[in-house]
């Protein structure tokens, strides 16, 4: 089992879970196992991100900056699988920004943790950013979360 250590960009879920987020500009302190990379699909090549990510399994969502996933039920699909893992994995969630598309991952992830999406929103911009969500779609998004859990 190998968790995040408590760093910069680390959020801690209420199951205990702990997930990275990050811009993928930045090079993290430490390798993940599984990274979602949240994009637009200009650059993929047969579903691969062409942001290279050193994490042992990487995993793209095709998310446009700003917006919301072109393809809804799959991005919670994969964030649900991932929320999953984060029990003995090192999971990550990257954008470009890491602020807006990956905070939005991040709150979906704590609604999944059994969080009110409110609340969800809340805990990301407190703990990860506060700017996470940006958009009001986003955080619509988020909150709709509430009424179609997987």
């Amino acid at each position: 089992m190998s968790t995040w250590q408590d760093e910069e960009g680390v959020i801690k879920l209420p199951s205990g879970r702990k997930i990275r987020g990050r811009s993928w500009k930045n090079n993290p302190n430490e390798k993940a196992d599984v990274s979602v990379v949240l994009s637009t699909s200009v650059g993929y090549r047969f579903g691969a991100p062409k942001v290279v990510s050193d994490a042992q399994e990487t995993l793209a969502i095709d998310w446009p900056d700003f917006r919301l996933p072109r393809r809804p039920a799959q991005a919670k699909q994969t964030l649900y699988e991932v929320w999953e893992r984060a029990i003995e994995e090192r999971v990550e969630i990257t954008c470009a920004g890491g602020v807006g598309r990956t905070g939005t991952a991040l709150a979906m992830l704590a609604v999944f943790d059994g969080m009110d999406p409110a609340d969800a929103i809340a805990l990301v911009q407190e703990k990860y950013h506060p700017k996470a969500c940006e958009t009001r779609a986003q955080r619509a998004f988020v909150l709709d979360m509430g009424c179609d859990i997987n």
